[in-house]
């Protein structure tokens, strides 16, 4: 059976997906999530710092390692919102071309909304009413909106764990004033997201859902098994924020089911998702563990899956 590997180089994230692929069907035998925090000082130089650059490289390196002890057959590898925004992405690219002989995608966001809605599609194939899906990354959020594998509507905003981070929280603990600072510009910029028609589910994907299902479930250990498909109540996140608002950062870390290094972003990425339920008027959402490395198998291997006339 054939492996293919993909990889998705995110602003807080690089995530590796190897799989064995046969009739339309993607079996995942290793995943991997690193936080890089390659979009580490964005918003304040609009440049990948050499430091990010080297972190970046170093797990690259480890992933293509990876990829050959599994016997990987093609590497698929994209970039989104910090390969993107980055005055300098091309030279970072021309570094990985060099060093690892790795050849790197930079997808628009549009791409990446298809890409997430794709890996969301496939997956729960049997539902054919209007699905949401919610991508929260570190410099960007997707909104989708489509049915039975056709994209109806999609944007893509510039809010993300880290750039919000970065940008709104300067205390530790969190100020009141800080915190409802980030709220409201988040609000004014979720005015956008596509609401009709209804969705029937909404699915949320990327690292922040699955840590705040993590930290719901109070998981030791990463189990996507048990994330995959776990239903998180808008209650139930509303207390997680409560929480994470009330703690200092080293007492975040120390929270069940919350890696150490998303323990300064997570209250962001938590609110992005909170006031998006608060928007849609929705009650609970539905995680997912698949994303965009998932679509870029999808896309790259097998054509004509999805109707791509809105994107």
């Amino acid at each position: 059976m054939k492996r293919f590997a993909s990889i998705d180089i995110g602003t807080n994230t690089i995530l590796l997906l190897i799989a064995e692929v046969k009739n339309s069907h993607i079996k995942p035998i290793y995943e991997e999530e690193t936080v890089v925090r390659l979009g580490e000082g964005l918003q304040q130089k609009g440049l990948i710092s050499e430091e990010a650059m080297k972190r970046g490289i170093k797990v690259l390196k480890n992933y293509i390692k990876k990829c050959r002890t599994k016997k990987v057959q093609k590497i698929f590898a994209v970039g989104t919102s910090v390969l993107r925004e980055a005055k300098n992405s091309k030279y970072f690219l021309k570094k990985v071309k060099q060093e690892l002989d790795l050849p790197i995608q930079i997808i628009s966001g549009k791409k990446e909304a298809y890409l997430s809605f794709l890996s969301v599609s496939m997956d729960i194939k049997k539902i054919k009413k209007p699905l949401m899906i919610i991508d929260i990354g570190g410099g960007s959020t997707e909104f989708i909106l489509g049915k039975d594998r056709s994209v109806i509507d999609w944007v893509s905003l510039p809010v993300g764990s880290v750039r919000f981070t970065e940008n709104f929280i300067h205390s530790d603990p969190v100020r009141s004033d800080d915190y409802e600072k980030m709220q409201n510009e988040i609000n004014r910029i979720i005015k956008r997201i596509p609401q009709k028609p209804k969705p029937y589910l909404i699915v949320a994907v990327g690292g922040t859902a699955t840590t705040l299902a993590s930290v719901e479930l109070g998981l030791k250990r990463f189990n996507p098994k048990k994330i995959h498909h776990f239903i998180l109540s808008k209650d139930a996140l509303k207390k997680q924020l409560a929480l994470y608002r009330s703690l200092t950062l080293e007492e975040r870390k120390k929270i069940p089911g919350l890696s150490p290094l998303r323990a300064d972003v997570i209250l962001t990425g938590g609110t992005i998702l909170y006031l998006t339920m608060e928007k849609l008027k929705c009650k609970s959402i539905m995680v997912s563990c698949h994303g965009v490395r998932y679509g870029v198998l999808y896309e790259r291997l097998f054509k004509g899956l999805i109707n791509t006339t809105n994107l």
